[in-house]
């Protein structure tokens, strides 16, 4: 796969609410720090920063899509997910972003 493009979708704190695709999905899940953004921008290409990455633990608490394209057409989406671990909210909070991935 040679991504020459990724554009970002949506972000949702609901699946249901994530648009269709017909697109293969791969998605990224993990503990909070661990580097699953700046996977992201790296398969996406190194002058492309499509996802946000912070040094605090636990800023992505949203499911973040993006589509990725070659020069041919669409090629998949990836979806960046909540971590969970060592991101500062509450119990609350991470029990919901558990639910959602």
């Amino acid at each position: 796969m040679n991504i020459k493009s990724a554009k970002f979708v949506i972000s949702n704190q609901n699946a249901k609410d994530c648009p269709k695709s017909n697109l293969p999905e791969y998605a990224f899940i993990g503990r909070s720090n661990v580097g699953k953004s700046s996977l992201l921008n790296t398969l996406t290409g190194a002058n492309k920063k499509v996802a946000i990455v912070s040094q605090t633990p636990g800023r992505t608490q949203l499911i973040n899509m993006f589509k990725c394209s070659d020069h041919k057409g669409d090629l998949c989406m990836f979806v960046d997910l909540p971590g969970n671990g060592f991101a500062k909210m509450s119990k609350a909070q991470q029990v919901y972003v558990f639910l959602i991935t």
